[in-house]
């Protein structure tokens, strides 16, 4: 037992050390350039490091195909129950991308990562891949209020993810200079996320504060049930499992606060979520980690 708490401190706590660099950068440092690096990492160094593990990773094909497949019928069945809920509570139903997309990047990558090595990160980022090319299509134009395909082709995350796909597909072998390329703007996102979202959070205030925990307590009793649902549904097992149940129930994501400032919404609703989910991780992921360990 006392093995086991090792372990799941071990993986939890570089990430929440990271992110307590950015809360404290933000009230001691310099002023941090959020949207600088936002920028940075959304048109670059995830790029980088989504082409560069999907292209070289070692698990079969095959495999990342029945993640990606198991991760579009977690959103389909999380977006339909989150909508449903929103609606008969008479709240605006866009929340519903909130509700659904979790922080699968700078949260979610770094703990499969922490638990289950290079094959957890290459599974974890089958299911982020699926989630970007969602968030950044039909989300954002949920977000916006209007669909643009010529928003969609701008998106180097979206064009990173068909290209890694292909090159693994092919069995293209890259110039080693290339791929040591990638993968050192890759190696920059994890650790710079994680202090992102330190920062994000701290600049962030809960309104209507029980409201707020109470649906932030629904979306994780959905998340936990759609997770172990789909993932027995889809008979996933071992690493495969584990990854995506604890990608359907890793906290909101900060995503969701920059595209609903993005394109002028009242952001509070959302931040609170963000702020009140990333909390709550704090006590279900450790048990969340000790079941699946």
């Amino acid at each position: 037992m006392s093995s086991t708490i090792v372990q799941i401190a071990n993986i939890l706590a570089p990430g929440m050390f990271l992110a307590t660099v950015g809360l404290f950068w933000h009230y001691k440092g310099p002023r941090f350039p959020v949207d600088f690096v936002t920028t940075l990492i959304l048109n670059l160094c995830m790029p980088a490091l989504l082409f560069h593990t999907l292209a070289t990773s070692a698990v079969p094909i095959e495999s990342l195909g029945r993640m990606a497949l198991a991760t579009l019928v977690v959103h389909i069945v999380f977006t339909t129950a989150a909508f449903s809920l929103l609606k008969m509570a008479g709240k605006d139903w866009r929340l519903c991308i909130a509700q659904v997309v979790g922080n699968t990047g700078n949260l979610g990558l770094p703990v499969c990562f922490l638990a289950f090595g290079e094959e957890g990160l290459a599974y974890a980022m089958a299911f982020f891949a699926v989630q970007c090319l969602l968030l950044f299509s039909l989300g954002d134009a949920i977000y916006a209020g209007s669909a643009s395909l010529s928003r969609v082709l701008r998106s180097p995350v979206l064009h990173a993810i068909w290209l890694g796909v292909l090159v693994r597909v092919l069995d293209w072998q890259l110039p080693d200079m290339a791929l040591q390329t990638l993968q050192l703007l890759g190696q920059v996102v994890i650790p710079l996320m994680l202090i992102t979202l330190g920062i994000s959070l701290a600049g962030m205030r809960a309104a209507q504060l029980p409201a707020t925990v109470l649906w932030a307590l629904i979306r994780t009793l959905l998340a936990m049930t759609v997770g172990f649902g789909v993932a027995m549904l889809m008979g996933l097992e071992g690493v495969a499992r584990g990854v995506l149940i604890i990608e359907t129930m890793v906290p909101v994501a900060v995503f969701n606060y920059l595209l609903s400032i993005k394109h002028g919404h009242d952001a509070s609703e959302v931040s609170g979520l963000i702020l009140v989910t990333h909390i709550g991780a704090i006590f279900y992921l450790p048990i969340l980690l000790g079941v699946l360990l």
